[in-house]
């Protein structure tokens, strides 16, 4: 493996580092040190039985494959970026600039897209914060992507193998995060508007 010290740093978080990929700029590689891999390894597995259930890769990034060395491990996979080939904006981000109501509707259409997604293949995630999804506005419509914090957290995963256990998951953390997080920011950002 390359030294990655040499790669573009393009985001950071509690346990991994996000780089471009030197050689394919659609691509990233999240790395963490080996013996703090706890995160990536539950991706690295999720990632895994996503891809033998056939699940398509929608709204949460392509994997393509593991990158390891003596010291890190880390997840290859889809860099995702806008129409312009730039990263979007977090929902944070985004909510930061004031919307038009079309662009509202849109935002709150995406996100029900997203939760219907997720529901659908029980793609069941783990940390469902603002900074793990990223607001993609595109000519007539807005996707939001889920890009960190897959698969289930406890130590026998039952809600990734169970559907409905894992919808039930799915539902209840979808329920907490609109109700404590989306929803109090965008009033405080936006306004009332369509909420």
């Amino acid at each position: 493996m390359p030294d990655v010290r040499n790669w573009k740093i393009i985001g950071r978080g509690d346990e991994r580092i996000c780089y471009l990929h030197p050689n394919n700029p659609a691509r990233c590689i999240k790395l963490s040190r080996v013996e703090k891999a706890k995160q990536t390894h539950r991706e690295l597995r999720y990632f895994r039985l996503l891809k033998r259930r056939k699940v398509p890769f929608t709204y949460i990034p392509e994997f393509f494959g593991i990158v390891r060395d003596d010291e890190v491990i880390g997840i290859e996979q889809q860099l995702v970026l806008d129409e312009s080939a730039e990263v979007p904006p977090s929902v944070a981000g985004y909510l930061t600039k004031q919307l038009t109501p079309e662009q509202a509707r849109r935002f709150w259409a995406g996100l029900d897209a997203l939760k219907c997604y997720l529901l659908a293949y029980n793609v069941v995630p783990c940390d469902l914060v603002m900074s793990n999804l990223l607001v993609i506005e595109r000519s007539n419509t807005t996707d939001v992507m889920l890009i960190d914090g897959l698969g289930a957290s406890e130590l026998i995963p039952l809600p990734e193998y169970v559907p409905w256990l894992g919808r039930r998951k799915i539902q209840r953390k979808w329920a907490r995060f609109m109700a404590k997080t989306v929803k109090p920011h965008f009033a405080a950002t936006q306004g009332c508007q369509a909420l």
